[in-house]
């Protein structure tokens, strides 16, 4: 009976200590990715591909990192960008020089596009990506250069590069929230934001020039991240077999 009131008296002590230690779960998110293509200014063939995502390589939730209200800078919410060359599919049947394309599912204008509105490759020519994989940054600010209007401004960057690899425009206020196109990038996602900015390069005297070129939506995908589970450490054990120590030294004084 002796050994059993001292284990009792063991848990009572210890466990509380262990579980002070212990963070608490993180709350349920949604994983977003955007597959994109980016064309050329002649509206056919694919120049890059890239991936816009709101979680890290290491599993945590990419946010704002800019302090600044009209800037939002997105660290590691481009991955696995590639430049190379591909030919999208383009509406109006067969096309002669596009034999193997399928009619489009969705009436979209230019595109062929499948059920899901996702972009559709010449399957005689797919996109060859001709450079490796790497991760860069998004950038976007809110601009109000002009009092009649406000536009924003989206730049992919290399870390460590102040050149953009592609620079887009977007005029604010055409069905979207400009404060979420600029900071919030679980919103820039699922509003499809690229999608629906135009390529643009800045000069050299800080003006914007429109030079054509489309953002296309290629895939989609969202998963609901569990809550993660924390697992004891070496270190827990360890406090734990000093908690145990103690007490036994202090039962048998």
């Amino acid at each position: 009976m002796t050994i059993i009131k001292l284990m009792f008296a063991i848990s009572l002590t210890v466990v509380p200590v262990i579980l002070s230690f212990v963070e608490p779960a993180a709350a349920q998110r949604r994983l977003r990715t955007n597959t994109y293509s980016q064309t050329g200014s002649d509206q056919q063939n694919a120049l890059a591909q890239f991936n816009l995502v709101n979680t890290a390589r290491d599993g945590s939730e990419i946010t704002d990192s800019a302090s600044d209200l009209g800037i939002g800078l997105f660290q590691g919410a481009i991955q696995d960008f590639t430049s190379g060359n591909g030919e999208v599919c383009i509406s109006g049947g067969n096309l002669g020089f596009q034999p193997n394309c399928p009619a489009s599912s969705i009436n979209t204008g230019r595109y062929v596009l499948d059920a899901n509105g996702f972009l559709i490759f010449n399957p005689d020519r797919p996109f060859v990506p001709d450079t490796i994989p790497f991760d860069a940054d998004l950038r976007a600010e809110l601009i109000k250069d002009n009092p009649a209007f406000e536009f924003i401004s989206y730049s992919i960057v290399r870390p460590g590069q102040t050149e953009p690899l592609y620079s887009y425009l977007l005029f604010a206020g055409f069905g979207f929230d400009p404060n979420q196109a600029v900071n919030n990038l679980s919103y820039i996602l699922e509003e499809n934001i690229l999608g629906k900015a135009s390529r643009a390069v800045t000069s050299s005297d800080g003006s914007i020039e429109l030079i054509g070129g489309d953002t296309l939506l290629q895939n989609r995908f969202e998963q609901n991240i569990p809550n993660a589970v924390p697992e004891p450490s070496a270190t827990l054990g360890a406090l734990a077999a000093v908690s145990i120590g103690l007490l036994f030294k202090r039962k048998t004084k």
